[in-house]
């Protein structure tokens, strides 16, 4: 019998699970990173782990930057005077 493949397109409810569950492994590998000697194996293994957690999460959302830091800034001034 030829193989057939199943595939399932993630509802958005999965979706977001599988964003939560990566975004608690990549935090997770970040912090045993900081135990780590910078130019390790290990160290680099998990960089590596990290780095396709990030592009997983692209497909997912298509933004390479879905679990980095935002930036905040200052709102924008209102140039309007209140009376």
């Amino acid at each position: 019998m030829a193989g057939s493949r199943r595939t399932r397109e993630l509802k958005d409810i999965d979706r977001q699970e599988v964003l939560q569950a990566l975004a608690q492994a990549r935090s997770s590998l970040i912090e045993a990173r900081r135990c780590m000697r910078p130019r390790s194996g290990l160290s680099r293994s998990a960089e590596a782990v990290i780095s396709e957690i990030d592009d997983f999460a692209y497909v997912l959302t298509g933004t390479r930057d879905h679990f980095h830091l935002k930036a905040h800034g200052t709102p924008a001034r209102s140039d309007r005077k209140s009376d």
